[in-house]
């Protein structure tokens, strides 16, 4: 199987190590070179194929994973644009928003927008010399279920693997999505203005505005014809619990100076409000600070 991964940050290293018997090759801006993951105590040096975006569109993948994050949204746009219509594109890119930027140029039967609660966080080991990659918490992979040649094969792929992936129809994967968007709307933007790890935040003051922020979610989604369950602000407290020493991928962002997801997060709820006629003033305040904050720290 022909396997490309579209990205060379951290979740993307995790799948070339969760994928390394495919031999699959990442798609970046720059490789790196090799990298170490620790997953479990157990810890081992890779070096997978890599090739420049530019190089990577006129090939012909059996099955595209993207796992980049959004501020690359217009190169994964242009590299979808070369894709062949019987490669199957499976997403598991942070926040919401891949159907209304990949269709088109990709055809609805071709795009697996899922989910996953995997975390990895990126470091630097200095006695190798070389970045070092650690899954800080292993979750559930959700994908829907397509109409997709490739997608029996692929499905089969991942349980010979030993994979704990899902292959759910889509009504149910978006629920799962939408639940997720809501937990990291929280936790991601508050913690970056905080500057602390997920466990702290559920103590700090600017925790009382958790409820607002899950009113407003809970207004958009419904309008959206998602129903939120009434224990999502315990699950939210719960997540932040046993996340604790996780840097959230926002903080990391602000932190390396790197632009942040904010607006797939935050701002899609932004967007989806404004389509209802419906004002969520205080994600919208948050989404301005995060703005403003990674201003200041380019």
């Amino acid at each position: 199987m022909n396997l490309a991964i579209v990205g060379t940050g951290a979740m993307a290293k995790f799948y070339a190590s969760a994928f390394r018997a495919l031999a699959p090759t990442l798609i970046g801006r720059q490789s790196g070179g090799p990298f170490i993951l620790s997953d479990n105590g157990h810890t081992e040096v890779l070096n997978p194929p890599f090739l420049p975006w530019q190089a990577a569109a006129g090939i012909s993948w059996d099955v595209v994973i993207l796992a980049v994050k959004w501020p690359a949204m217009p190169l994964v746009q242009s590299l979808m644009t070369h894709i062949s219509s019987g490669s199957l594109v499976i997403s598991l890119m942070n926040g919401m928003g891949q159907e209304e930027a990949l269709i088109p140029p990709l055809d609805p039967s071709q795009l697996a927008a899922g989910m996953t609660t995997d975390a990895v966080t990126g470091t630097w080991d200095e006695s190798q010399g070389l970045p070092a990659f650690t899954v800080t918490a292993r979750g559930e992979t959700m994908v829907p279920w397509l109409p997709h040649p490739s997608m029996p094969l692929w499905q089969n792929t991942v349980a010979d693997l030993g994979l704990s992936w899902k292959f759910l129809p889509q009504g149910s994967v978006l629920h799962h999505r939408w639940v997720k968007l809501v937990q990291n709307s929280l936790i991601n933007p508050l913690s970056a203005l905080a500057n602390v790890p997920n466990g702290m935040l559920p103590d700090m003051p600017l925790w009382n505005l958790a409820p607002a922020l899950l009113h407003e979610a809970r207004t958009v989604a419904r309008a959206a014809g998602i129903v939120l369950g009434p224990d999502l602000d315990a699950q939210v407290v719960r997540l932040a619990r046993a996340t604790a020493r996780n840097i959230s991928s926002m903080l990391q962002d602000v932190r390396k100076n790197r632009v942040t997801e904010i607006d797939a997060i935050n701002g899609y709820l932004l967007r989806c409000a404004a389509g209802y006629g419906i004002e969520i003033p205080v994600h919208r305040a948050l989404v301005q600070l995060i703005h403003a904050l990674s201003s200041q720290a380019c």
